[in-house]
């Protein structure tokens, strides 16, 4: 019924339009007017693009030869940001395929890489190398003003707790990257030492992706890491949370859900602004109090914050917002929307963004 409503409406306008405009025509009626017309609008979609070492397209790809157990290579990328808009850039392996390489050692119907090869591995059937390499990977934001000199944001994702074959068509979120800002992802591959004979002369290739992801309201996967390994992200257990949230708007509107924190403990989400010495108000955006198993369960809310995240003010106002879940004893506002300070320091117990978020106060 609302829908022959809307139209009933719209044809009645339309009508008293047409009865007005006939007035004016028969000269029954005459009223001042006047016209103001604005051609060429446009509509232009923004780009998302992404270079790797200088190249776009990228196709380059690298070959590490003659690995030995307890050796350690290492491969780094240069991602800029030649698109329009923000994003965020996830890494994903994908592709592998195992074998025993060149197999120049035969022994009667069998063939092997070598001898000792051949001697524990007659068959060469054993071939899975991919789970004997460890694996390590970091990455680092410039900020585009600098040159390319000063790493303003980093994290650890894998610091050789892994093996290459964990992240088989895994999508790694690496970071967030302005316009015009740089990411260098610094990883190693290194051979285990306690990998066997059977592994001689085998081979792995596998196909390296770089996605990258614009920046609307998206999802924050926050984790808690490790202060002491360089910001090591924590994967694999069970504390983690999420953020839902829109980068435009008169509010920030969220979702939130957490799990595996303290038992009915009180904790804030906060927008920390940098520099931490200086003075540099942030903002505190929900608080909470987690069940009696630890978790936060999925929790919607809407917040007037009277600030662009990042703030101008912030260190990292050309890359983005930092999003903190803390122990709401360590922060020093309490009623949402206020700009607050971390007045504690237990890092063990908070969740960190994965990227830095972009958040438009249009009320601003």
């Amino acid at each position: 019924m609302g829908g022959e409503e809307e139209v009933k409406k719209i044809l009645g306008l339309s009508i008293a339009m047409v009865l007005i405009i006939g007035l004016v025509a028969g000269g029954t009626w005459a009223l001042f007017s006047d016209i103001e017309t604005s051609t060429g609008n446009t509509f232009a979609a923004g780009t998302i693009d992404i270079a790797i070492d200088g190249d776009n397209p990228w196709s380059k790809s690298f070959t590490i030869e003659d690995a030995k157990p307890c050796e350690t290579w290492y491969v780094e990328y240069e991602i800029e940001n030649v698109g329009d808009n923000p994003c965020v850039i996830w890494k994903h392996l994908m592709d592998f395929d195992t074998s025993g390489g060149i197999l120049a050692y035969p022994v009667g119907n069998e063939t092997c890489s070598s001898e000792p090869e051949w001697q524990v591995d007659p068959g060469d059937t054993i071939n899975d190398i991919d789970t004997w390499i460890l694996y390590d990977l970091y990455s680092e934001v410039i900020d585009p003003s600098t040159g390319g000199t000063t790493d303003q944001w980093h994290q650890t994702l894998f610091n050789e707790n892994v093996h290459i074959s964990d992240l088989d068509c895994v999508f790694v979120p690496l970071g967030s990257l302005p316009p015009g800002g740089k990411m260098y992802v610094l990883q190693s591959y290194h051979l285990d030492a306690a990998t066997g004979n059977e592994y001689q002369g085998d081979t792995l290739t596998f196909t390296v992706e770089f996605f990258a992801q614009q920046m609307p309201g998206t999802t924050l996967v926050m984790e808690n890491k490790d202060e002491n390994q360089n910001w090591l992200v924590l994967f694999g257990d069970t504390m983690k949370g999420e953020l839902d949230y829109n980068s435009m708007g008169p509010t920030f509107d969220y979702t939130f859900e957490a799990t595996g924190l303290q038992n009915t403990t009180d904790y804030s989400l906060i927008y920390y602004a940098d520099p931490w010495a200086g003075g540099n108000p942030g903002a505190l955006i929900a608080n909470f109090t987690t069940d009696g198993t630890g978790d936060i369960p999925s929790t919607p809310g809407s917040i007037e914050l009277g600030i662009d995240l990042p703030d101008s003010s912030d260190d990292n106002a050309l890359l983005g917002a930092k999003i903190w879940l803390v122990l709401s004893g360590d922060y020093s506002a309490t009623t949402p929307g206020d700009s607050g300070q971390m007045t504690g320091w237990n890092p063990d117990d908070y969740l960190f963004e994965t990227h830095l978020i972009n958040y438009n106060d249009t009320d601003v």
